[in-house]
């Protein structure tokens, strides 16, 4: 997404990377973020200290210091976070921070992050959170390696710039739908449907049937009770949702 946008790309660290999976793993367990606390706040069941961070009394240090309080690296460390109800995946979690303006800054050194230079990134995800660490100094550690096994594979620019996101499904395929629009054309459903990529937590299919007819749906689950429990998720934002098994 940086080298795209004309940014230099950012080096993973081992460091900010640990502190990362540290922090999505107290979120899961011990939910730090309960009643003013926001998602960079930090419980007080490790060996790390307690942070509740909310606007009315930031703890900014608190959090910039959990690097060098977790691991050898020297500088402080700045914070993305996501979380959702049900697991997340590395796609959701990049398409919501692109389409949010402070994110997309923060990961390409925009806005109020402009005058700062990322030289080290660490990345955590676990169940239904995610975040991503940015540090100023290079990490002395040396880079993760790739898991063995394992080829990595670089994004195209068409996967990075949000291009050929939604998913025609024309064939049934025996997961549950929640559906928030119906159509008689497949023009008219892909520009609806258009409006929805990178919302928080959807991944946008347009479902065909035999009688012509196009479906949106914004996620997609294997079990029944799951997609009840997105539905619900979304509530306040497709009141009319229904779930649909195709």
């Amino acid at each position: 997404h940086r080298l795209v946008q004309g940014a230099r790309e950012i080096p993973l660290s081992a460091s900010l990377s640990f502190v990362a999976r540290t922090h999505v793993i107290d979120l899961y367990t011990n939910h730090p973020d309960t009643g003013i606390c926001n998602l960079n706040s930090w419980s007080d069941k490790g060996e790390w200290t307690a942070c509740c961070h909310n606007k009315y009394v930031p703890k900014e240090e608190c959090i910039r210091n959990k690097p060098k309080e977790l691991t050898k690296y020297t500088g402080e460390g700045y914070e993305l976070t996501y979380a959702e109800i049900l697991s997340t995946n590395a796609d959701t979690v990049f398409r919501f921070w692109k389409k949010i303006d402070e994110a997309n800054e923060f990961l390409l050194n925009e806005g109020r992050w402009e005058e700062k230079t990322w030289r080290a990134m660490g990345v955590g995800m676990y169940k239904s959170y995610a975040v991503v660490w940015m540090g100023q100094r290079t990490d002395p550690l040396p880079m993760p390696e790739v898991c063995e096994g394992i080829k990595p594979e670089k994004p195209t620019e068409a996967e990075v710039t949000g291009e050929n996101e939604i998913k025609l499904i024309t064939r049934p395929t025996n997961r549950f739908y929640v559906i928030i629009a119906s159509f008689q054309s497949e023009k008219d459903a892909r520009r609806e449907a258009e409006k929805h990529l990178g919302s928080a937590g959807t991944h946008i299919s347009i479902l065909k049937n035999n009688q012509g007819q196009f479906r949106i749906s914004i996620n997609d689950y294997e079990k029944l009770e799951d997609a009840k429990a997105g539905k619900e998720n979304y509530k306040n934002t497709f009141s009319g949702a229904w779930i649909l098994n195709y």
